[in-house]
């Protein structure tokens, strides 16, 4: 049970992730995909202390605490909890007001890989011990990269230069 356990809160943090990540790049385009106008942003609207946000930083806390006591129950919750607050969010207007355009996409995208490969690097050393104990190490992973999603956003923004080289409009064609 404990296994089945870690591997839903591994899944709804993955989907919180998306969420949270689907909000914080919608926020970077609206202030001109620049890390600098982003986070005096985040700084400015209180966004970092959001009760969003803070419920994330709880749940985050609440993991690493019930890792000693090894509760299932707890991490059910915990991933419940998570759930919701993600299809809350998906419901909400700032979602669906989400560009799709092609550095959004980068954006997401590559935020994604990292994050897959930064969980896949925990699971890969803990699948040495026992599994209920990789199981929970990647979840906490995840949960602990759901809080950091705008510091996530920048990284990937500068990564892959979408403050320098990314425009809304396609390029004109050449014509010979």
């Amino acid at each position: 049970m404990n296994l089945i356990a870690n591997i839903a809160q591994t899944a709804a943090a993955l989907l919180g992730i998306v969420v949270m990540l689907g909000v914080d790049i919608t926020e970077h385009h609206n202030n001109g995909h620049s890390n600098s106008k982003y986070y005096n942003w985040l700084s400015k609207s209180g966004e970092l202390l959001s009760p969003k946000r803070l419920l994330l930083l709880a749940v985050f806390i609440a993991t690493f605490t019930t890792m000693a006591q090894d509760s299932w129950i707890v991490v059910m919750i915990l991933a419940v909890t998570l759930f919701i607050q993600a299809f809350v969010l998906l419901s909400q207007r700032q979602w669906k007001l989400m560009l799709w355009n092609k550095c959004c996409r980068q954006l997401l995208a590559t935020a994604i890989i990292i994050t897959l490969i930064a969980i896949g690097a925990v699971a890969y050393t803990g699948s040495r011990m026992n599994m209920i104990f990789a199981s929970r190490v990647t979840a906490m992973t995840a949960v602990m990269i759901v809080p950091i999603t705008p510091l996530l956003t920048m990284l990937v923004a500068w990564l892959i230069g979408s403050g320098h080289g990314f425009s809304d409009q396609e390029p004109p064609m050449h014509q010979d």
